[in-house]
Order: C-alpha cells, then structure tokens, then sequence
C-alpha cells in the first residue's frame, strides 16, 4: 500500500449501503431511511399525528427593574360541622350563612378556620378534612377564594364570641331546609356537591356573567316552613321541623337539593 504524503489527513471510508434495502424499495438506500425516519416521527406505530396541544398565553414581560403586581385574592376560611342531618350555621349582619371569615395576616389556613368557628358559633372544633374551595370573582366585590373544612366538634357551647359581634345568632338547621336559610349560589352550590358525594372539590364561578343569589322562596316561622317567592316548591310541615319527612330513608335526605330555571337573582350587592 503506498504511502500517503506527509501533512494529509486519513480519510475514513464511507459505510456501504445495505444493497437488499435499496433493492427492495428501488430507490437508494439513503432515501428510503431517511422515508422511515419521517415516518416513525409523524405517527409512530399507530400512523396517526397527535394533536397539537396550545400553550396557555404568557404575560407581558416586567418593564424596568419593578416585577409585575401579583393577583390579591381575598382568602375566606369556614368550616362544616354536622351533627346527625343538621348543618351548623350563622347569622351576621341579618344574613344566614356557614361560619367563616377572613384568614388574618401570618395565620395558617386551618388555624385561621377554627378561630372562626369558635369566635361566630363559640364551638371548638377539630379539622378533619378539605370539603371544598370556592373561587369567585364580581367587578363589584372583587376576586376571593374560599376553603372549606369538614369539622367534628369537640368543645365549646353554641352562642357567638364575634368581637365584631357582626354575629347575631348560631344554630344547627335541618340538611333538607338549607335553601330556606342560605342565598349565595358560589357557596350553597359547593356546600350541596360535598353533602351528596363528600369528596373535595374547587368551584369556580365568574359572578359577571352568572347568577349569584338563590331567589326568596320560603319563610321559616317557628318551626313552619311557608312558601315565599320563586318556584313555590318548599314543603310546609308543623311542630318538629322534621316530621314530615321522618319515615324518609338517608339517601333522600337531599332530594331537594337541586336548581332550575328562575331560580336566581342578582338584586344584592353587598358580598354574605
């Protein structure tokens, strides 16, 4: 083998094509992988292109040295507490509504629950679970989430601790007669969901462009249940709040806990 000149670079010699490829295609070797190759990216074995998944859009840069503001959300805590097939609620500022409040500055989110529990109902309660978080914005109230909490009571007596004292009254009321007492859908919506399948879920509600209060449609009066407005379809009973309904089996406990049409206003516009 003669010598190579001194200064050249050995060349290193090119792979030989696999002649039953190309013989098997009729075209050279370097196109047919290279058709293979487009192939195995386009679709894979199944042949098929997945769809193209969108991006969600990205916000506006920072200008200057200042970072972007970041959204405020106002954060509202609460808690569930049952006992048998009655539900412990409040009434504050003339409003009925499930005990909760705003989470104060430095406070942990379930810290912030029981503290209002026992300061709006004078219960002490032990946290036992997330029921629900409720986001929900309006231009005239502003963008809040809310959480939550199934509770068991552990301590305290039934009577309002509100160093506000916004708080004038707390009792448990029947499951069945909640629509009688609680009017703001982002949160009577939530509170139905987890009554039925007690598993934790995140409601979102634009408050823009959905109703956000249930309709006046029953009056409670000493233990009897009157129609008021709306769709009449509250059921009158006497003496025990529950009697008409004691022969009903568990599971129908929450038979009237579903919505229809006109059953919703926006005529308040003070947040409950």
């Amino acid at each position: 083998m003669p010598d190579e000149p001194k200064g050249s670079v050995p060349t290193a010699e090119k792979p030989t094509a696999n002649p039953t490829d190309a013989q098997a295609s009729g075209q050279p070797a370097g196109r047919s992988n290279r058709r293979r190759r487009r192939r195995k990216n386009e679709g894979g074995s199944s042949g098929r292109a997945k769809a193209e998944v969108q991006p969600p859009k990205t916000a506006p840069p920072s200008r200057g040295r200042s970072k972007r503001p970041l959204a405020e959300p106002r954060i509202g805590v609460g808690c569930i507490v049952l006992r048998g097939d009655e539900l412990l609620i409040v009434r504050e500022r003339g409003r009925w509504s499930l005990p909760k409040g705003g989470l104060e500055v430095g406070e942990l989110i379930q810290e912030g629950a029981r503290r209002e529990t026992y300061e709006e109902t004078g219960l002490i309660v032990e946290i036992r679970e997330l029921a629900f978080m409720v986001e929900f914005q309006a231009e005239s109230w502003g963008h809040h989430i809310q959480f939550f909490y199934a509770c068991r009571e552990v301590g305290g007596t039934l009577g309002p601790r509100d160093p506000d004292r916004d708080v004038q009254e707390a009792k448990f009321v029947p499951v069945r007669q909640l629509r009688e007492y609680l009017r703001f859908r982002p949160r009577l919506v939530a509170l139905e969901s987890w009554l039925r399948d007690k598993r934790p879920k995140h409601f979102v509600f634009n408050l823009d462009k959905e109703p956000a209060m249930l309709r006046k449609r029953t009056r409670v009066d000493g233990g009897a249940v009157r129609s008021g407005g709306g769709s009449g379809r509250a059921s009158a009973s006497r003496g025990h709040p529950d009697a008409a309904n004691r022969d009903e089996p568990p599971n129908d406990k929450l038979e009237r806990l579903t919505f229809e049409a006109g059953d919703f206003d926006n005529g308040e516009d003070e947040l409950p």
